[in-house]
C-alpha cells in the first residue's frame, strides 16, 4: 500500500462490522463509503446548510419528515449537489477503491447518496436554514 492510501485509512474513523458472508459491494460499502461519510459527516452538513441558505430553502419549520422529504428532493433533484457529495467522497479513496469505483461506478454513487441522505436525516436538529 502506497503512503497516500495508508494515510487516508488512518484518516477514517474505524467501523468493526462482519464482513464474512456480505458481497463486495456491501464490503465495500462497510469498509469505505460508511468511514468516509462519517469523516465528512461535518462537512456534508455545512453543505446543506450552506445550499440552503443560498437558494432560502427554509426546512426549521417543517416537521421531521417533511424535512426529511424536502432534503431527499433536493438532493436527488440536484444534480450539481449529487456531484459534489460524490466527488467528497470518491476525493478520499485509495486507488485500489477508485478502481473498484470505476468498475462499480453506478451502484457505488447510488449507495453513496443513499448514505449520505440516511445520514442527514438523522441530524435534521443540525439543519438550520
Amino acid at each position: 500500500m502506497n503512503n497516500r492510501s495508508e494515510q487516508l485509512k488512518n484518516l477514517r474513523p474505524e467501523i468493526h462490522v462482519d464482513n464474512s458472508k456480505s458481497t463486495d459491494l456491501e464490503t465495500f460499502q462497510t469498509n469505505t463509503l460508511r468511514p468516509i461519510l462519517k469523516f465528512q459527516n461535518d462537512l456534508i452538513l455545512t453543505l446543506i446548510n450552506q445550499h440552503l441558505a443560498e437558494n432560502k430553502i427554509i426546512v426549521k419549520n417543517l416537521t421531521d419528515n417533511k424535512k426529511t422529504e424536502r432534503i431527499h428532493e433536493i438532493v436527488k433533484g440536484n444534480l450539481q449537489l449529487k456531484q459534489l457529495f460524490t466527488g467528497i467522497t470518491i476525493g478520499l479513496f485509495t486507488e485500489e477503491e477508485m478502481t473498484y469505483y470505476h468498475e462499480n461506478k453506478r451502484e457505488v454513487v447510488k449507495r453513496t447518496i443513499t448514505m449520505l441522505l440516511e445520514r442527514v436525516c438523522t441530524q435534521l436538529d443540525k439543519l438550520h436554514f
